[in-house]
């Protein structure tokens, strides 16, 4: 037990959403684990972006977060900051992302829960956002099939409801949700290495 304790206490990732959670602007916020997500994609893009071409990313759409003091804003900025600091450094050593915690991201009856469908979300819609920077990768087949296989697995985590039924049938031949989240610490290093193989060969 204190070594599970011990973990969370040096875990950056739950800093971040604990930060979050308590911030007084966080309803003008995307949820925690949807900006981990959109994070963890924006940094494993070909090409780094500055801060401030994603950053409005992470408020509500619509949103235009004013803080209330240049202190608030800074305190803001160095969480996030010292976030994408920890994903890179991760990504680089090609280890897998556990500080995640995903294996808390499933309900045993409902199957994913809020926190798997904030962060799939937040990963595809960086996805979505960022396409033209992904179109460097096309050429490379590794890099290209880490991403589609992402992005598919990612989207298994939505409700069903939002998927027709072509994307139904795909679905089965999928691994199944809790399996999904056991490997997404490592399916989302494993992009970001292939990508950066990709563009490191050029």
């Amino acid at each position: 037990m204190p070594d599970h304790q011990n973990k969370l206490e040096n875990n950056v990732f739950m800093d971040f959403i604990a930060f979050n959670e308590a911030h007084p602007f966080s309803q003008q916020l995307q949820p925690a684990y949807y900006q981990l997500g959109l994070m963890c994609c924006v940094q494993a893009l070909p090409e780094l972006l500055d801060l401030e071409e994603w950053l409005p990313y992470l408020w509500q759409e619509g949103m235009e977060l004013s803080f209330s003091d240049q202190q608030q804003a800074t305190e803001y900025a160095e969480n996030v900051i010292k976030m994408v600091t920890e994903i890179q450094s991760i990504y680089q050593q090609g280890a897998p992302l556990m500080d995640l915690n995903c294996q808390e991201w499933q309900d045993p009856q409902q199957g994913p829960n809020n926190k798997a469908v904030a962060f799939a979300t937040g990963f595809l819609n960086a996805v979505e956002v960022f396409n033209a920077r992904w179109l460097a990768i096309e050429s490379d087949e590794d890099a290209q099939q880490a991403l589609q296989t992402t992005i598919l697995l990612c989207t298994k985590l939505l409700p069903k409801e939002e998927a027709d039924e072509q994307v139904l049938a795909i679905f089965e031949e999928l691994p199944e949700c809790d399996e999904i989240l056991e490997v997404l610490p490592q399916l989302l290093t494993n992009l970001a290495y292939r990508v950066a193989k990709a563009f490191a060969v050029e």
